[in-house]
């Protein structure tokens, strides 16, 4: 009886580790992956976007082109250059940051489904937007006649035409990443810029390294990461807390990009350097500020620059980088 009793026990507790077993674990260990080659010598796919009809995955490279994946047989075409200055000889392969400047080095994208424009925010150039053909860009008009100091992420609320964008601070223009971790910067800002009136507002400053912009599914407010302090901070655009902010969570690690899912959860890109290997991890967040899910892509991603994004897209997880020569996609 004692050994049919310790048997049992034994049975109800596997049983019991099965069902409570986080999907943080089981999702990190077993991700199916792919990638999305990126032409020639071309690398750092920073974030992805789809249009409207669900084509893409669209994405700004190191060399300044925004190309467009046409499917496996074709693979990226270009489709939008953020500088007016950009030529294929000069610019085509040629990943130096000390070109950037000419080239351009478009970062956060997203479409505005009501026109079938993609908006683009570019360190160099700034808040630019392409028509649904592609080709070369419009500067959208700066904050009070002043250039960006370093533009990055940025998201858009459909049903208002409203584009919220982070300016990251001139710290980032250094390049080093050390540097800007360590400079304990506050320059940060974040903008809306309103599609109908043409107007950009400065909505919060005194950010430390924004980074990556998403809206909250009912559009009440708007998340920020900054990579300084490594934290999301919130921003509020409804109700009693409006034009107020407040830390939304802390993060273990540096994060980037975040992007919201459909049913109001976030996916951060998060690299974590406490130890030797840079830990490459894509986090979910709810609405709550908890992370419920995480998925580990550091065997895929071994560079010191780790990831910059995950953004979750009809059952895929695209993912982006600074270094790599592909877009990867995981199932969710």
């Amino acid at each position: 009886m004692e050994t049919i009793s310790s048997t049992k026990t034994i049975f109800l507790l596997q049983i019991w580790i099965l069902l409570n077993v986080s999907s943080t674990f089981a999702h990190s260990q077993f991700p199916t992956f792919r990638k999305l080659q990126l032409p020639s010598r071309v690398v750092g796919p920073e974030s992805v976007a789809f249009d409207k009809k669900g084509d893409g995955p669209y994405t700004g490279v190191a060399d300044g082109r925004i190309v467009k994946y046409e499917g496996p047989k074709i693979g990226f075409t270009d489709f939008a250059k953020t500088s007016p200055n950009r030529t294929k000889t000069k610019c085509d392969g040629k990943n130096g940051p000390e070109l950037q400047q000419i080239c351009g080095r478009p970062f956060g994208l997203g479409f505005y489904y009501k026109t079938g424009d993609l908006y683009i925010t570019d360190a160099f150039y700034g808040l630019v937007v392409v028509g649904p053909s592609g080709g070369l860009v419009t500067r959208v008009p700066s904050f009070q006649g002043r250039n960006f100091a370093f533009l990055d992420a940025l998201d858009i609320d459909q049903s208002k035409g409203v584009v919220y964008f982070v300016d990251s601070g001139a710290i980032f223009l250094t390049g080093n990443r050390t540097r800007v971790a360590e400079s304990r910067d506050t320059s940060g800002r974040l903008f809306k810029y309103d599609i109908g009136t043409k107007q950009v507002t400065l909505l919060l400053s005194g950010l430390s390294g924004p980074i990556g912009v998403a809206l909250s599914k009912d559009n009440s407010y708007v998340l920020i990461t900054e990579y300084i302090t490594q934290r999301i901070q919130r921003f509020w655009l409804k109700g009693a807390k409006a034009n107020s902010s407040d830390v939304f969570a802390n993060v273990d690690g540096i994060p980037d990009n975040i992007k919201s899912t459909v049913l109001g959860d976030f996916w951060v890109a998060i690299s974590n350097t406490k130890q030797p290997t840079t830990f490459s991890l894509g986090q979910r967040i709810n609405r709550f500020g908890k992370v419920v899910e995480t998925c580990n892509f550091t065997d895929q991603y071994n560079s010191p620059n780790g990831i910059t994004e995950v953004q979750e897209y009809k059952g895929k997880l695209y993912v982006g980088s600074l270094d790599q020569n592909f877009v990867g996609v995981s199932r969710v």
